[in-house]
């Protein structure tokens, strides 16, 4: 509904020129404030400032690559995203980029990030593609979401259960869970596009789903996991920066359950880092008892891949042109 809504909005700014500037900018002025905002209420600065005044080298070298990860993350989202509008606006990976960024600014400030495709497809040559590609960015995120299940299920079942003398024989039981999900897809995307939904979101999907291959849903995913693996290693460094240690093993079964929770349960941008930081501490404090370095580590992965590309996607915005 939120992504319709916002759609709806930005389409009328896209036919309006003169006012597109004067709305990009108040889409940026917003998520400045929004920003502020949280650096306002925050208040465990002491503990954040400590963490960073304790780390050592080898640390601030652990961090580093986090950042480093960043941009990484932004161009399998890309490549996802260049993949998906191939047949209505091809463009080159800076320009998928430049959009990826500038989503970030209109997910920034809006409930469950809705505002990311309308945001990116503000800056389309073509202003007559905006549904289509409002509705490929939404089977880009079922892609996403697909491999959050494929791997979160199974994750799931693995932290019902885990204990350090877990068998063997429930890894190899997740394994095959994760295999028969994959089996599945075909049938799932059938489903997806061809019934009739009440939502005009759903309906929106579906008809993006029915005009895909199934070859290309499925490159997408193969974006989607790259994307996935670099968020793992993000969280899992930055986990181990705060001074959240755990087994190897333990990363492997928390990291993917953490992931599916926070994507089954979105949130509005006023609770994002709440809820973030409540299921964290539900999770990784079964395996570290460090409520205040998982909740360190929240804040500082969502500084990295969140507030830091929203930055990058203002200062990169110009006037909507896309190479």
């Amino acid at each position: 509904m939120f992504t319709q809504i916002f759609s709806i909005f930005a389409a009328k700014m896209k036919q309006n020129r003169p006012y597109l500037r004067i709305f990009n900018i108040l889409l940026i002025i917003a998520a400045y404030g929004y920003l502020a905002y949280r650096l306002i209420i925050f208040d465990d600065y002491a503990s954040f400032f400590e963490a960073f005044r304790s780390a050592d080298i080898w640390r601030y070298l652990i961090l580093a690559t986090v950042v480093l990860l960043m941009p990484l993350n932004v161009w399998c989202e890309a490549g996802k995203w260049r993949l998906l509008l191939r047949d209505i606006e091809p463009m080159t990976i800076w320009g998928a980029q430049r959009q990826v960024y500038y989503g970030y600014v209109g997910a920034f400030i809006t409930p469950y990030h809705a505002g990311d495709y309308p945001a990116r497809a503000m800056l389309l040559k073509n202003k007559s593609n905006w549904s289509a590609a409002v509705g490929l960015g939404l089977v880009g995120t079922v892609a996403l979401l697909v491999v959050e299940l494929i791997v979160g299920i199974p994750s799931t079942w693995l932290f019902l259960n885990y204990d350090q003398s877990l068998p063997m024989q429930y890894f190899a039981a997740a394994f095959i869970i994760i295999v028969l999900l994959i089996s599945f897809l075909p049938h799932i995307v059938r489903y997806l596009s061809r019934r009739e939904w009440k939502s005009a979101q759903m309906q929106q999907l579906a008809i993006a789903l029915s005009q895909l291959s199934y070859t290309r849903f499925m490159k997408a995913i193969g974006w989607s996991s790259m994307r996935y693996i670099v968020w793992a290693m993000q969280l899992a460094l930055t986990l181990h920066f705060c001074g959240v240690d755990m087994l190897p093993v333990e990363y492997l079964i928390a990291i993917p359950f953490y992931y599916m929770v926070v994507a089954i349960f979105p949130s509005v941008p006023a609770l994002n880092i709440a809820i973030r930081g409540t299921w964290s501490l539900i999770i990784f404090d079964t395996f570290c008892d460090n409520a205040a370095g998982i909740a360190l580590a929240v804040v500082t992965i969502w500084a990295v891949n969140t507030v830091l590309p929203m930055i990058i996607g203002s200062i990169l915005y110009r006037n909507g042109k896309t190479k």
